[in-house]
């Protein structure tokens, strides 16, 4: 029995994503085809410790599953963060993730050159919706 998927996916543990990344899985065909790493902050760990939990948890999807595509998914008002508040703009918040999602696909390239890695930001609206894009 083969124990592969095509995906893994980290993500924030943050419960208000549940529903739209449910969804956003299930538009791109990915239930059941993916591993779930999910820790405050998403790809901050990595950034801040290359070597620690998340890394670890990549290397072994990695290895045991042979995952081809890592989803790096951020989202904003994330408490990891700071939330809304910790930035000047919702601009220089956006900035953030996706220059921390930008070295987080460094390192992990650095580790495993074979897979792809494609970023996703959850932008939470006030009014509770939340978009999920590509970024």
């Amino acid at each position: 029995m083969s124990h592969n998927c095509t995906h893994a996916l980290i993500r924030c543990m943050d419960f208000r994503l549940q529903k739209a990344i449910d969804q956003w899985l299930a538009d791109k065909n990915l239930p059941g085809d993916c591993d779930m790493i999910s820790v405050a902050g998403a790809g901050k760990d990595i950034v801040a410790n290359p070597d620690g939990f998340v890394a670890t948890q990549v290397d072994l999807s990695c290895k045991l599953h042979e995952t081809k595509i890592i989803l790096l998914m951020h989202h904003t008002d994330c408490g990891a963060y700071g939330g809304h508040t910790a930035f000047p703009s919702l601009e220089d918040e956006r900035a953030q993730h996706l220059g921390d999602m930008a070295k987080t696909e460094e390192i992990i390239k650095s580790k495993h050159p074979e897979v792809e890695v494609k970023k996703i930001l959850a932008v939470m609206n006030d009014d509770g919706s939340i978009i999920v894009e590509e970024v």
